[in-house]
């Protein structure tokens, strides 16, 4: 288990060689069932004239206290004008906008979505290593490399999640855990609710909890380890 400390947090923001601590509003959106991680941002009314903030621009969002900061996402600008909003998207933008048609002869999901990811330009990723059963032929129509990783689910009768992390994408797997932090009751959990058969947390701010790890509750309506989607 593990501990930290929670003061008030502060957001740092960096797109391009320019970083950004004051005059932001962030929301950040991160999920597991949509596949891709978000975030928009607005300056304040005094940075009029002064930013130029180019579409496909790296960015990258913090969040943190006392100048330690996590990670929350690293993606690229996406659109935006003026003051904003914009939108900072992670690496599914890729998956998002690279297109594929082809027929597979002789595959595993594992071969499928390589070629996809081949394809969108992504070179860093870690993929399940569980040994699936070949398939004689898979035909795909046109479709974006993001809806193919789908469709070798549906194919296979599988439900491997997959995300973008620091810039690294993950199949059926994830970043190994040595830390797992605590949610408790009357400390950091603000809200617990209860619907679909999983569970729903709002908590002050914890940037370095991220989707795919497990955290571990302590709450009057539940109390064990969970994963976060």
């Amino acid at each position: 288990m593990a501990e930290r400390k929670l003061i008030t947090p502060r957001f740092r923001i960096t797109v391009g060689d320019q970083v950004f601590t004051r005059g932001i509003r962030v929301e950040c959106h991160s999920s597991l069932r949509e596949q891709c991680s978000w975030a928009t941002l607005e300056y304040d009314p005094g940075y009029a004239g002064l930013l130029d903030l180019a579409s496909m621009a790296p960015a990258q969002v913090e969040l943190g206290y006392d100048g330690d900061y996590d990670t929350l996402l690293t993606g690229y600008m996406a659109d935006g004008q003026a003051l904003g909003p914009y939108r900072i998207l992670d690496d599914t933008l890729f998956l998002k906008r690279t297109y594929v048609k082809e027929t597979f002869l002789d595959c595993c999901p594992q071969d499928i979505i390589r070629f996809g990811l081949g394809r969108a330009g992504i070179a860093d990723y870690r993929l399940s290593d569980t040994m699936y059963p070949k398939k004689d032929v898979v035909p795909v129509p046109r479709m974006n490399v993001a809806e193919l990783i789908q469709e070798v689910g549906r194919v296979w009768g599988l439900e491997a999640s997959f995300y973008f992390r620091s810039g690294r994408f993950f199949w059926g797997t994830g970043e190994e855990q040595t830390l797992i932090y605590v949610l408790e009751e009357g400390k950091n959990i603000l809200s617990f609710n209860q619907w679909n058969g999983g569970n729903e947390i709002k908590t002050i701010g914890v940037p370095w909890i991220h989707q795919g790890e497990r955290i571990r509750i302590r709450h009057r309506k539940f109390d064990g380890e969970a994963l976060v989607t």
